[in-house]
């Protein structure tokens, strides 16, 4: 897959993924990480806010018990580093953060930063979102990966975006539109299994509907018949150069 997109070999690859929220690298990428972990690859993952809040059912999660799940998960796939950008008490909005001290984050002031893991593949939420937190940290990574001269900042050779299943059926309401993909991984029967387990590992994040597993296999299928496979994951390319 990374050999023909970007000339390069799939062991050299270094994938950033910038998440809204833990659990969205798993809706969105976890065919993607698998693929370049199991070749030899590295992956990191950048949350962009944790916090403690109420659930709809009454009962109380902290952001420890968030956290604790993040690290069980990345401990499973073996993702080589994970950075928080904002770990509140109190859940707060991403849309809530100055954009400025959001985007420096990614930049260069992260542990994982662009500047300090000079990834090869960076991969950021849709702006096709009806969820606020998703359609802002989309505006601030693609202000993060502006284009530099590359003698002075280093510049990602593949930028996509990834969508989220829970999305995709309320999509066609989002102000800026519908997710068109344009790039697609094949899913085995056995991986889509699989991210379904690993999302699962989110138990405080799971609920009845559109994040159960029926509809990750819809929106699967859905992709898999748009390049005439059973299952696939889909992105949007914003930038590809070799």
């Amino acid at each position: 897959m990374a050999k023909f997109i970007t000339g390069m070999n799939l062991e050299k690859e270094r994938l950033l993924i910038i998440a809204p929220h833990a659990d969205d690298e798993i809706l969105g990428c976890f065919g993607l990480i698998n693929t370049i972990k199991k070749n030899g690859g590295e992956v990191f993952l950048q949350v962009l806010s944790m916090g403690g809040y109420k659930k709809i059912e009454g009962n109380r999660i902290t952001k420890e018990d968030w956290k604790d799940e993040l690290t069980k998960v990345v401990g499973q796939l073996k993702i080589d580093d994970y950075d928080i950008a904002f770990f509140d008490d109190e859940m707060q909005h991403i849309d809530t953060k100055p954009q400025q001290d959001l985007i420096e984050h990614i930049e260069s002031k992260s542990k994982i930063s662009i500047s300090k893991i000079k990834p090869t593949i960076v991969a950021i939420p849709t702006i096709f979102s009806t969820h606020q937190d998703h359609t802002y940290a989309y505006k601030v990574s693609i202000s993060a990966l502006r284009p530099h001269p590359q003698k002075t900042t280093h510049m990602p050779r593949l930028v996509i975006s990834y969508e989220s299943p829970e999305y995709y059926f309320w999509s066609a309401y989002s102000e800026f539109g519908k997710f068109q993909p344009n790039f697609y991984l094949n899913l085995s029967k056995n991986n889509l299994d699989e991210k379904i387990n690993v999302l699962n590992m989110y138990s405080t994040q799971m609920r009845e509907g559109q994040r159960g597993g029926e509809n990750l296999i819809s929106l699967a299928r859905i992709r898999g018949n748009e390049i005439g496979l059973e299952y696939a994951e889909a992105f949007h390319i914003h930038r590809l150069y070799v």
